[in-house]
């Protein structure tokens, strides 16, 4: 094979999976439109507009890893623009996209999405993520800013803390924090890696100091009361020290930890405490904080195995459920076999980002990815757990198909950072 088949391997197996996933994504949306049809006999052409910015977008993205000379994971890729395009058309059904004039500002997270993707791509593809360990420490500085101006100037909605305009830059924190932990921790891998009979032994002054420094974004994320994102981070971390040390000991003490911070929350917060008392018992008010839980049950109930059909639910009768509870909608519609298909394509993206992890270059791009993939595995494992009871509701959406500007935005920067990373030509 050529040097020139090489290199567009990878991109053309890219835009082999990107036909599939417009294949898909095309009998979703018309399932979705001949419902929309039999209701209203004259549809808006511009409710089809989400449909178009996806379908002329995402090939812009693959022009764009072609002319980069990316030679990267094509599977990533490709499950990463389905899961895109589902949520579109998750959103779409849900009416996300028809609010008059602020539709054009409800679908713009999408193309700002995938400019994201590609400069993430852009920014570790061809070793060059190696460049960004340097960074750790102004990424570090930058997660307390973002943490220190929400406790500031943010305002509480709905169990959430937001900036003026509603926006909630805590999205960002997640690659910060994994930035500074892979940079962190990849200088001091010989002393994280000490383990004695199967427990992890670090010398005292590392572990020192590596508490200490985690313990300002903690404080400040337990008085943002943000249950989600404390949990998520340190399942991170817990998974990042995994990657370095290779022994369970890591897992099974970070998950002790985690599981008392959990519980140990509650106490010290009226809004966790509400969440747990949900969790254990929704039926002690049910048609006042129960009622959100029982709800998304009740639809997953009756969506049973083959689910109503995309558009013939009531998810409506969720509240916020385009958001939060967005996989008790998909499982109405799709029903269990579609979920699990839904979950199968989860599955993909993480086991392809660890095998890019796997095989990195240095010890910093290997931390980094295994960070950044930690991360989407963490927090759609917390959202499907939430959603169906499994786990208390953490506020955590749904990676790449849950309503958020800043999460869509986010997510698909973070997606594009893995691609590069496994780029390793």
């Amino acid at each position: 094979m050529s040097r020139k088949r090489q290199v567009l391997a990878p991109v053309g197996a890219s835009a082999g999976l990107f036909l599939l996933s417009v294949l898909a994504v095309l009998c979703a949306c018309a399932s979705v439109l001949g419902v929309k049809l039999s209701n209203a006999p004259v549809l808006p052409w511009e409710q089809l507009i989400p449909l178009g910015v996806y379908v002329a977008g995402v090939p812009l993205a693959l022009l764009w890893l072609k002319l980069i000379g990316w030679k990267g994971d094509a599977g990533l890729v490709g499950a990463v623009f389905l899961l895109c395009g589902m949520g579109l058309v998750v959103q779409f059904r849900m009416g996300s996209f028809s609010q008059g004039l602020s539709a054009p500002l409800a679908l713009a997270p999408f193309p700002l999405g995938l400019a994201a993707f590609v400069v993430g791509v852009s920014l570790t593809g061809k070793g060059r993520g190696t460049w960004l360990a340097g960074a750790g420490w102004l990424a570090y500085l930058a997660a307390l800013g973002v943490l220190a101006a929400m406790l500031v100037l943010g305002r509480s909605y709905r169990g959430g803390m937001y900036m003026p305009g509603n926006m909630n830059p805590s999205e960002i924190v997640k690659p910060l924090l994994v930035f500074f932990l892979a940079a962190y921790l990849s200088r001091r891998q010989k002393a994280f890696s000490e383990t004695q009979n199967g427990m992890p032994v670090p010398p005292l002054l590392a572990l020192l100091g590596l508490v200490l420094l985690w313990g300002v974004p903690m404080l400040l994320t337990i008085a943002l009361k943000d249950l989600g994102l404390m949990v998520l981070l340190n399942a991170i971390l817990i998974v990042m020290l995994f990657a370095i040390a290779r022994s369970t000991g890591y897992l099974a003490i970070g998950l002790a930890a985690v599981t008392a911070a959990g519980f140990g929350v509650q106490f010290i917060s009226s809004h966790a405490q509400a969440r747990f008392d949900v969790w254990l018992n929704p039926f002690t008010d049910p048609t006042g904080k129960g009622w959100q839980i029982l709800q998304a049950l009740s639809a997953m109930y009756s969506g049973g195995l083959w689910g109503a059909g995309l558009g013939s639910g009531v998810p409506q009768a969720v509240p916020i459920v385009t958001s939060d509870f967005v996989y008790a909608a998909v499982a109405e519609e799709i029903g269990l076999i579609g979920c699990g298909l839904l979950l199968m394509v989860y599955a993909v993206l993480f086991s392809r980002g660890f095998r890019a992890a796997g095989a990195a270059r240095t010890p910093f791009e290997r931390l980094l990815c295994v960070g950044l993939t930690g991360s989407l595995a963490v927090q759609t494992i917390l959202n499907v757990a939430g959603v169906t009871k499994a786990l208390p509701m953490t506020g955590i959406t749904l990676p790449l198909i849950s309503h958020g500007g800043s999460s869509l935005i986010t997510t698909l920067f973070v997606a594009g950072l893995i691609a590069g990373l496994s780029d390793r030509k």
